[in-house]
């Protein structure tokens, strides 16, 4: 979508108003939508002040991640202006109450789940950026497309046909620990410092961080 009918859609806005704003038609706007003109450098900064958004963005077909980060910035803006302060109290653990100020922002699940779905889809544009360069460098052996392929297939095991309940039980768990593990590995993998697991509780993890260790795998501050 271009970015001038993305940002008018996400303020609420319509064509004919923003035609108002600027002083021109909403035929003009139309055409600039449908780029059989481009907008002019002049409207160009017009626009750029009335939304507080770069020029940049009105001209160009937007990108998924474009799309959210303009979303969490409108959500930014509109917390600001409609988060209002309660008077709460809260317990310590001899029961004693104290009063405080807290805030709520009405916004504050949608820019949550704006910001889950942002990492997602940086995520997303990483992967596909490491699979178009393997269809460049065959010679590699497409690590890259193996590793997801594998990930994937765990991820999206289903239950064999023909499991009593206990067996059943059994697949589920160990899928469940099939999950865990990849993630502790990736969780191990990225590490940027030293952490200490309970040895007693969380056996696997350590023995999993002492082999990736052992084989010069972590990414560790010295």
């Amino acid at each position: 979508m271009i970015g001038l009918e993305y940002i008018v859609k996400l303020y609420n806005g319509t064509y004919k108003k923003l035609a108002e704003k600027l002083g021109i038609t909403p035929s003009t706007v139309t055409d600039w939508l449908s780029r059989r003109r481009p907008i002019p450098k002049a409207k160009l900064e017009a626009l750029s002040q009335l939304f507080r958004i770069e020029e940049d963005f009105f001209q160009k077909e937007l990108t998924k991640v474009e799309e959210i980060e303009l979303r969490l910035d409108y959500l930014r803006r509109e917390s600001k202006r409609d988060s209002f302060e309660v008077e709460d109290v809260i317990a310590d653990d001899d029961g004693k109450e104290y009063g405080y100020t807290k805030i709520i922002d009405p916004h504050e699940d949608e820019w949550r789940m704006a910001t889950e779905e942002l990492k997602i889809e940086k995520v997303i544009l990483t992967l596909q950026g490491e699979l178009y360069n393997e269809l460049y460098e065959l010679d590699r052996g497409n690590k890259a497309y193996e590793i997801i392929e594998r990930m994937t297939n765990v991820l999206n095991e289903s239950v064999p046909l023909g499991l009593d309940d206990e067996q059943q039980l059994q697949w589920e768990r160990k899928h469940d620990n099939r999950i865990e593990a990849l993630r502790s590995m990736m969780y191990f993998m990225g590490i940027t410092g030293f952490f200490v697991w309970d040895e007693e509780e969380e056996s696997f993890h350590n023995e999993l961080f002492k082999l990736l260790k052992k084989h010069d795998l972590l990414w560790m501050k010295d």
